[in-house]
C-alpha cells in the first residue's frame, strides 16, 4: 500500500516545474533574464487572479443561497416568517423584535408572542406567554 502511494506521489508531481526550472528553460531559448523574470512573475499574477476571481464567484453564491433562505411556518394558526440572514422576523406580519441572536438561535418578540428559530437543527418554536404553545420542524 505504502509503495503504491509512493508511485501516485511522484507521478503527480512529475508534471510541476520550480520557478528556477522556468526561468532556465527561458534563458536558454535566448531570452534575457529580465524578460524572462517579467514573464514568470506574469504568469504568477495570472494564476492568483484566478484564484481570486474563483473565490469571489464562490463567496457571491453562498451568500445568495443564504440571503434567500426564509423559514416561513404556521404554528396553530399563528403565522412566522424568519429571514436568518437579514436578522429580520415576522409574527402575524408584524415586525418581530430580535431578542437574541446567537450561534444556536435567534429569538424574535412581538407582544405575547415569542419565536425561537434553532438554526442548527431547523426547528422553530413558539412560546406564548412564556409557555410553549406549539412547535414545528422547518
Amino acid at each position: 500500500m505504502k509503495k503504491i502511494f509512493v508511485f501516485t506521489t511522484l507521478i503527480l508531481l512529475a508534471g510541476c516545474s520550480t520557478q528556477a526550472s522556468r526561468m532556465a528553460d527561458c534563458q536558454a531559448q535566448g531570452i534575457s533574464k529580465d524578460a524572462c523574470y517579467i514573464a514568470e512573475q506574469n504568469r504568477q499574477t495570472a494564476i492568483q487572479n484566478t484564484a481570486l476571481k474563483q473565490a469571489m464567484e464562490n463567496a457571491t453564491t453562498q451568500y445568495a443561497q443564504t440571503a434567500k433562505r426564509v423559514v416561513h411556518v404556521r404554528i396553530k394558526g399563528i403565522d412566522i416568517k424568519i429571514f436568518p440572514a437579514d436578522k429580520q422576523g415576522y409574527i402575524e406580519g408584524t415586525t418581530a423584535f430580535l431578542d437574541e441572536d446567537n450561534a444556536d438561535a435567534q429569538v424574535y418578540r412581538k407582544g405575547i408572542f415569542t419565536a425561537i428559530y434553532y438554526k442548527r437543527t431547523h426547528k422553530v418554536v413558539l412560546m406564548r406567554n412564556g409557555q410553549i404553545y406549539g412547535r414545528t420542524t422547518v
